[in-house]
């Protein structure tokens, strides 16, 4: 009993609380249950006796919203407005700061802007003359932008591209090497290989001659270094060549390239372009970003007007991947052509240009849409808009909807975005699988490595097992999801498949190489023996 005294003397009841008899409750409340933790039963009848006149029962009050009694006490009403601020628990009251609160503004203004022009814009029209023979030049074999620039003009996914384009031409300095580097196992699996041919220039670095052109419709010309001349003499080949009535030229490496020397080449190209339609795209330095990770912006050259249009900073370098798409997308967009346009990044979230990209990806557009908007519109036809608007010539306000259409409007809306949501879980689940088919080969790599020496890199192993590997991702993610897998049937009906599969590719090879000749598999090498004239 001295303890439990001595232990009530050193926690006396706080000053501020003794006036009010419901803390009082909550404070002792507390110690008895202190005490009884602690053993300390044969002093709590002696405790209870210490207890102020009227606090016998340990209840909590309960507080009720409704109006049915008029009698409630301030304390009461005070205390209900302590646990009820709304809906969600809090006080939603001053969530978002004032930048925060523009920038969503901002946001929604957009997105409103994009929706009308998904459900009012015309389907995107292509050019009538690219033919069916598309020549590159300018890629490196050995650089990744040479097989990337390929697998855009062969994507299943742009059947723009690939359903028009029977015939792709590489012309390289050395056509050995670019048979090495072109021709791998995926150019093999996505039928590029039926396509693929080669030239070889006459020097390093030369431009494809007017023999080469010779049957070609469609050209898409690569200068590295921002080297602008270049350009010129793309158009005057182009120019000559008949047959050549498309032409895209992409720049990169130009960050040091000023304004006025853009548009200057700008005339250069509308006074020679006679015989095809042109279009350039001028790009910063090259970075190693895959594509549809950062936003851009597209300006006409016409518009630029700082004297160095990528400025610095993370602006100062394009996605390579990013400017590929850009430039292979503009040859087949019809009003992309006679275009000149500088294409920077746009890292920053709170850019219009940033919002205007990710707001065209959450409705639905794909990359040809955003591409032609970019080129098109982009962020000066939004402004070009908000001005319109400020000026009272925007659109007259259309009349209420009815009942009717309303609810056909939301049902509709619902399944929009349904469906986002169902392709938004079909792109994470790729993901998902392909995490899975990469961690499942890097592990097959390591316990086939440990047996034995294995002469390839991981990378080429994990390219050479990537359908095993996606195989036992999807096993293995079903599994994870509780589905339901017979693992022994699919197991061997995979099996089955790939061995169709071989066949039908040994078949296929075997009859590439009956119809090959010597000069295919030995090409003719120049054996004049040139000495210096000087002596």
């Amino acid at each position: 009993n001295k303890f439990f005294f001595s232990a009530l003397l050193r926690n006396p009841l706080p000053l501020p609380l003794q006036s009010n008899h419901y803390f009082i409750k909550i404070y002792y409340y507390k110690k008895i249950q202190q005490l009884l933790s602690s053993k300390m039963k044969l002093g709590l009848a002696a405790f209870l006796t210490l207890l102020p006149v009227g606090v016998t029962s340990f209840h909590l009050p309960t507080y009720s919203t409704s109006s049915t009694t008029s009698s409630r006490s301030s304390s009461s009403s005070s205390s209900t407005q302590l646990y009820q601020f709304g809906t969600l628990g809090f006080d939603t009251a001053n969530l978002y700061s004032r930048s925060e609160e523009e920038q969503i503004k901002s946001r929604n203004e957009i997105m409103s802007y994009l929706s009308k022009l998904a459900s009012s814009s015309p389907p995107v029209v292509l050019r009538q003359h690219l033919g069916n023979t598309v020549v590159i030049s300018g890629f490196n074999p050995e650089e990744p932008a040479s097989q990337e620039i390929l697998a855009f003009l062969n994507n299943e996914f742009s059947p723009h591209l690939s359903n028009t384009f029977s015939k792709i031409v590489a012309h390289v300095d050395d056509v050995k090497m670019g048979k090495k580097r072109l021709i791998s196992r995926s150019a093999r699996y996505t039928g590029l290989l039926d396509k693929l041919d080669f030239s070889q220039s006459e020097s390093s670095g030369a431009l494809p001659t007017l023999g080469q052109l010779e049957g070609v419709s469609s050209w898409v010309a690569h200068v590295d270094g921002g080297a602008l001349s270049k350009v010129e003499e793309i158009m005057a080949v182009a120019e000559q060549a008949e047959s050549v009535k498309n032409v895209a030229i992409l720049v990169s490496g130009a960050q040091n390239v000023k304004g006025e020397e853009l548009k200057q080449v700008e005339d250069m190209m509308k006074s020679k372009a006679t015989t095809f339609q042109y279009t350039l795209v001028v790009v910063p330095e090259w970075n190693d970003e895959p594509e549809a990770i950062t936003a851009f912006g597209i300006v006409n050259v016409t518009d630029v007007v700082d004297e160095t249009p990528f400025g610095g900073g993370a602006a100062s370098s394009f996605s390579r991947e990013e400017s590929l798409r850009i430039i292979t997308e503009a040859l087949a967009i019809d009003k992309a052509a006679g275009k000149c346009v500088v294409a920077t990044a746009a890292p920053d979230a709170k850019s219009v240009e940033s919002m205007l990209v990710q707001g065209m990806r959450e409705i639905g557009f794909d990359r040809l849409q955003e591409v032609e908007h970019m080129i098109t519109r982009g962020v000066k036809g939004y402004n070009d808009m908000l001005s319109t608007e400020k000026e009272g010539q925007a659109w007259e306000k259309a009349p209420e909807p009815t009942d009717e259409e309303k609810a056909f409007a939301a049902a509709s809306k619902e399944e929009k975005m349904t469906l986002l949501r169902q392709q938004k879980q079909d792109v994470e689940k790729e993901n998902e699988l392909k995490s899975l088919a990469r961690e499942w080969a890097k592990r097959e790599f390591l316990r086939k490595s440990l047996k034995r020496r294995i002469p390839i890199s991981e990378e080429e192993f994990i390219e050479i097992v990537w359908d095993r590997a996606m195989f036992e991702a999807d096993l293995k993610y079903r599994t994870m999801s509780g589905l339901a897998v017979n693992e022994s049937e699919e197991r061997a009906k995979f099996k089955e498949e790939q061995k169709a599969r071989k066949a039908a590719a040994y078949k296929k090879e075997q009859d590439r190489w009956n119809s090959m000749t010597t000069e295919d598999v030995e090409p003719t090498e120049q054996t004049t023996v040139t000495f210096g004239g000087g002596m």
